[in-house]
């Protein structure tokens, strides 16, 4: 019985929210196209997105709305009218701008109204007004989706070559290294062995010859004993002669020795390079003894293993939200990334789009002589993009946040009920150009699974003002959705959309 009231309840509750966007809409519409104006049109290369009674906002304030839309036959662009309210003036320096509203596809039309004067050749010339049927000159269009996807393209396989290159060098130069040392340790192994085998055959072979043949060793030399003593009579006569043969000889003998020295000074050579690669010195050497180089690589693997199974256990969730701000008149976009690396910490990443703008404050403190000392605030109010960056951790189910809350400093808390298809939340931030903090609340309410949400709360409870209706204004309540989107559903879209976008390009 419980069940069934809670789906009626939120059923009536959607119901109640849809009809009241629509009247809202329809009200607002009527009362810009009944108000009157003049009505002016600019040429767009695209006009995707824009339809009859698009918004059409100045400084973040309502000033129109698109009439129109028809093809110019002469230029071949479309041509879009709008009307523009009685009491808003736009000059010849005008400016027109096709804007995104949000993530989802839609569009509104953002002029700048011109000034009246123009420096032209260092002198201020007065500009014209526009009237009924004059055109916009200066026209702005967003880069389409279509060229983002072009060129991410054109990106990525300069990437996948990047990525192959610096595979190679980061696997190849240790492996060519450990290759080219063991190659060099082979190769002069075999040298040295061969060298020494073959001294060790000499010295065999002198020492065969001096034992088995001492006896004629001594026949031999008393051979030469004997033919020396019949030379001595010839050394008179060819003294001459056997003293060139002398010289000859003593050559002959002086390069055997310069022979026997290189040799001796090669193998004391390779013992010497032998022993310092035994002892560890030199590259060859401590990539022979030391494994450092091998544990090095274990502790690399294992640190690269740790952060892959840091990146699988990631869980990341894409937000996007949009909300309506009934005293305002206006869309108030979200787009957030959260990224868990555990089931109870979070990091979240937020892009805002507020139609308020950034506020900020400064202080100015003087002295006069008439009122003596005085103190001035002035706020200023900017059109650009706000962005929060908040750390959260949860407890059962509660939730705390703090950090950045759009470009302020802020905390936040979450209270997760009804097994987190409907979730509480409240942020305080923003103290710095307002007399109290800026609170908002707002309650999420799961009505499709866990994907499709329906928002609502209020804005600046504690700074309540009587300026409403404008972007300006601080107190007010809004009503909204919000998709969102898991590791898997983010996936499937790339899957598919990856897809479509490969076979659109290859028509």
């Amino acid at each position: 019985m419980r069940r069934s009231l809670a789906g009626l309840t939120v059923g009536a509750l959607a119901l109640v929210v849809l009809v009241t966007t629509y009247l809202l809409f329809q009200y607002t519409s009527k009362k810009i196209a009944g108000g009157g104006g003049y009505r002016v049109h600019a040429l767009f290369n695209n006009a995707l997105g824009v339809y009859e009674r698009t918004r059409v906002l100045s400084a973040g304030l309502r000033i129109g709305q698109v009439e129109e839309r028809v093809l110019d036959q002469e230029s071949g662009k479309a041509k879009v009218f709008i009307r523009i309210m009685p009491e808003i003036k736009l000059y010849q320096n005008a400016a027109v701008a096709k804007k995104a509203a949000s993530l989802l596809g839609e569009y509104y039309i953002e002029i700048d109204p011109g000034s009246p004067f123009a420096m032209r050749n260092n002198q201020r010339v007065a500009l014209p007004e526009l009237h009924e049927g004059d055109e916009i000159k200066t026209v702005t269009e967003p880069v389409e989706m279509g060229e983002i996807m072009n060129s991410v393209g054109e990106t990525l396989p300069i990437l996948r070559d990047i990525l192959s290159d610096v595979k190679v060098l980061t696997s190849g130069p240790i492996k060519d290294i450990a290759n080219n040392a063991n190659q060099l340790l082979e190769r002069n192994s075999a040298i040295v062995e061969r060298l020494l085998g073959r001294i060790d055959d000499i010295a065999a072979t002198v020492q065969g010859i001096t034992r088995s043949e001492a006896e004629d060793v001594r026949v031999t030399l008393h051979n030469a004993r004997e033919i020396t003593e019949a030379i001595k009579g010839l050394v008179g006569t060819t003294q001459g002669q056997v003293s060139g043969a002398g010289q000859d000889l003593r050559s002959s003998l002086q390069k055997l020795q310069s022979s026997i020295d290189s040799l001796d000074k090669s193998l004391h050579n390779v013992d010497k390079i032998t022993g310092r690669m035994a002892e560890g010195e030199g590259t060859v050497g401590h990539l022979l003894t030391d494994d450092t180089v091998a544990k090095n690589l274990d502790n690399i693997t294992d640190d690269i293993s740790g952060i892959t199974r840091g990146v699988n256990r990631l869980q990341t969730i894409v937000g996007l939200r949009m909300e309506y701000n009934y005293m305002a008149h206006n869309f108030k976009s979200y787009v957030s990334v959260q990224l868990a690396p555990r089931p109870d910490k979070f990091y979240l990443i937020e892009l805002v789009d507020d139609p308020r703008g950034y506020r900020s404050a400064q202080s100015t403190v003087g002295y006069s002589s008439q009122v003596g000392a005085y103190s001035n605030e002035e706020i200023t109010t900017s059109d650009k993009l706000r962005f929060s960056f908040m750390f959260g951790k949860r407890w059962g189910p509660f939730q705390g946040r703090f950090g950045i809350k759009e470009s302020t400093g802020g905390v936040g808390g979450d209270l997760f009920l009804f097994n987190d298809h409907l979730m509480l939340s409240t942020d305080i931030f923003d103290t710095r150009s307002n007399q109290y903090p800026r609170v908002t609340a707002r309650a999420y309410l799961a009505i499709y699974k866990k994907y499709l949400y329906l928002v609502g709360g209020v804005d600046d409870v504690l700074n309540y003002t009587r300026t409403q209706g404008t972007a300006g204004g601080f107190f007010d309540w809004f009503m909204g959705l919000q998709l969102t989107f898991n590791d898997e559903d983010l996936k499937t879209l790339l899957l598919f959309g990856g897809a479509s976008a490969a076979g659109a390009a290859g028509k």
